[in-house]
């Protein structure tokens, strides 16, 4: 999935239902060598008909008994950003879909835009919560980079600001995600010069193939209280302790 088209999902914040179907039905037309998610976009032409089944394959959960959680995806919030057109038919076993003009534009990959991530869909099928996805989707992204970092999506402080609830939420994701990717986290806090709100969270990651340099991991205080996530734990530093973490090159020593 290229970088817009993940900027996308992330924006139209769907429900975990929402985003395992839209998963599902990118992976099955991206799988497929004579389909394509701008030819299936184009408005005058049919839409793409799949089997229910087929997509609960690709990203439905592994306890499900049922294809009803498809139902529950198409009615939730933040449908139209992605889909222009989606329907269960034939009693319940077929999905029709187009994908909206958005998404078209989203996915188209140039040669110039390296940046993607390679999304695995048993690790979809699998997740909790849609902040888990969104989560492991930017850490894949950054997994071979030598300084890895991502900012956490949908931080704002009018709308979803950083409290202590919203932090320990996403502190407990980058847990999970750590574990099941062998990442550690530096989770860092950005304020607003002027309004002191904090406006980004930024990820940096420690990856068995990143090489950060001293000075560059973790931030020098003063500065919002920075967290760390390791071997599925995190906690918040103390002002001493990331005083003296200025030239560690990892989360933990070992």
């Amino acid at each position: 999935m290229p970088l817009k088209l993940v900027a996308l999902l992330e924006a139209a914040n769907p429900s975990l239902h929402l985003l395992r179907l839209f998963h599902a039905c990118y992976a099955y037309v991206d799988r497929n060598p004579l389909l394509s998610v701008g030819v299936i976009a184009l408005p005058g032409r049919p839409a793409c008909r799949v089997l229910c089944s087929d997509l609960s394959l690709i990203t439905g959960s592994p306890g499900a008994k049922s294809n009803s959680w498809i139902g529950n995806a198409i009615e939730a919030d933040g449908l139209k950003n992605l889909f222009s057109e989606i329907s269960i038919e034939e009693n319940s076993k077929v999905l029709a879909f187009k994908f909206s003009r958005k998404v078209s534009v989203s996915s188209m990959r140039n040669e110039d835009d390296k940046i993607f991530s390679m999304v695995d869909g048993n690790v979809i099928r699998n997740i909790s919560s849609s902040k888990e996805a969104l989560f492991y989707t930017r850490a894949v992204m950054v997994d071979k980079a030598n300084q890895p970092m991502f900012h956490l999506p949908g931080i704002c402080p009018e709308t979803s600001p950083w409290t202590d609830n919203t932090k320990k939420s996403w502190l407990r994701v980058a847990a999970r995600v750590g574990e099941r990717m062998n990442h550690h986290y530096v989770v860092l806090p950005e304020r607003d010069p002027l309004t002191r709100k904090i406006v980004h969270v930024k990820v940096k990651a420690v990856t068995p193939t990143s090489r950060w340099s001293p000075q560059c991991l973790f931030r020098r205080p003063p500065c919002p209280p920075v967290s760390i996530v390791h071997d599925g734990k995190f906690r918040s530093l103390s002002k001493s302790e990331l005083l003296s973490r200025n030239s560690w090159t990892r989360v933990v020593r070992t």
